[in-house]
């Protein structure tokens, strides 16, 4: 009997996460300096042009990929708790947040670097699991009915942080604050959950045209979160990141470009429908994608399975949607099912749109050619799926090469 639950204990996650690739063929970068379709030149002529052109990618986004974008919201704030005037050995002041949106409620759970006078630049954060998991499983914070704990009592945590890291659901959050960043963590899920059946009753309600994608959803909710801490001096507005993994990397790229107050993006491994083209023929496919996923999409996306060449959009134009604003993409060498090479091809197209802006957008010349400075940068590490610490020293890289933050002195 041990046997099986030890077997169920290592089968399960793999069953539960669908964006591994078991077979783990390394990444091939033969692919990379093939064209990108469609020719985002012909929109970029001039910056008044593409201006002029982002209306109607938007709007195609939306209609072939996305599914509508749920409007504005009024974000209420009904409750601020402090946890922690001094969690993590005094780095930090922990809070949590009880927010409501359009007839929807989450907990927001926040903490700030103690030690530095005035705003801070902000790490939001979606999660794969409820705050309380991000947060070392601290019971103090308050969650939603439903929210997964991913947390030490858990009987999956083994092998789930074995297979996806130790950082897939809780961050060096010490070693951030130390580095002078506010995090911000939310589960989207409260809103709309990563379930075909459970996602439509939610989705009809943000978007009662009926044609609501859950990613564009979660995308939402990270500009609820920008309501919350643009309201708040100790928060900087003008340094607001978006980090997500996997699909949740997904909506950290498409909020860029519905919501001008995100400043910068992580996107970490976010695969097809997120960083890598839909053209690139590598990786997940559009019809594995939206067979397994059908609720993350508008219904036109999956009638483009086998047939992508006919799709009038692709990934290198919604990356250019957020130009000039700075963009990491996150890969693994065995992590082929995300398709690093597509993610390359298509940050690499969108320059000319943030040429037009004075930048030179991605400026390195390989996947490995990490260059944390650049405003378009790749970051590949050996391994698989997953959240490790190299990652995340490579995210504060790129986050200190743009944000210079003031890093917080101990106290």
């Amino acid at each position: 009997m041990r046997r099986v639950f030890l077997f169920l204990a290592i089968l399960l996650p793999l069953m539960l996460v669908g964006c591994v690739s078991m077979a783990l063929p390394k990444v091939s970068s033969r692919e990379a300096e093939l064209p990108v379709q469609p020719d985002i030149a012909v929109l970029a002529a001039d910056r008044a042009s593409w201006e002029a052109a982002r209306p109607q990618l938007l709007e195609l986004f939306q209609s072939e990929v996305y599914g509508t974008y749920p409007p504005n919201a009024e974000t209420e704030v009904l409750e601020r708790r402090l946890i922690d005037a001094n969690a993590y050995d005094g780095r930090g002041r922990l809070e949590d947040w009880h927010i409501s949106m359009d007839g929807f409620e989450t907990y927001i759970a926040t903490v700030r670097p103690n030690g530095i006078e005035g705003p801070v630049p902000t790490i939001i954060m979606q999660l794969f699991c409820g705050t309380r998991a991000a947060l070392g499983g601290n019971e103090d914070m308050r969650q939603m009915p439903g929210a997964p704990n991913c947390d030490g009592d858990s009987w999956m945590v083994v092998p789930m942080l074995w297979i996806f890291g130790e950082h897939i659901a809780e961050p060096p959050v010490a070693d951030i604050l130390d580095a002078g960043y506010a995090l911000a963590f939310v589960y989207a899920g409260d809103v709309v959950p990563d379930s075909a059946s459970r996602a439509q009753a939610p989705l009809e309600q943000l978007v009662p045209q009926g044609d609501g994608g859950a990613i564009a959803a979660w995308a939402w909710v990270y500009s609820r979160v920008i309501d919350v801490l643009d309201a708040q001096p100790e928060f900087d507005n003008d340094r607001t990141a978006v980090w997500g993994h996997s699909r949740n990397g997904k909506s950290a790229l498409l909020v860029a470009a519905f919501d001008e107050r995100v400043d910068l993006v992580i996107a970490h491994q976010a695969g097809t429908g997120g960083t890598t083209l839909s053209r690139s023929h590598n990786g997940e496919s559009i019809a594995q994608i939206t067979e397994s996923y059908p609720h993350w999409f508008s219904p036109r996306y999956a009638e483009y399975a086998g047939r992508e060449e006919e799709l009038p959009v692709d990934q290198h134009q919604l990356i250019a949607l957020m130009a000039p604003r700075p963009l990491m993409i996150g890969g693994a060498w065995r992590d082929a099912w995300s398709d690093p090479t597509g993610s390359f091809r298509a940050g690499r197209a969108a320059n000319p749109v943030y040429a037009l802006y004075g930048s030179d957008g991605m400026t390195q010349t390989s996947l490995g050619d990490f260059q944390p400075e650049a405003d378009v940068a790749q970051f590949m590490r050996r391994g698989l799926h997953g959240v490790r610490p190299g990652d995340w020293r490579a995210f504060l890289a790129f986050l200190d090469a743009h944000f210079e933050p003031e890093r917080r002195q101990a106290q």
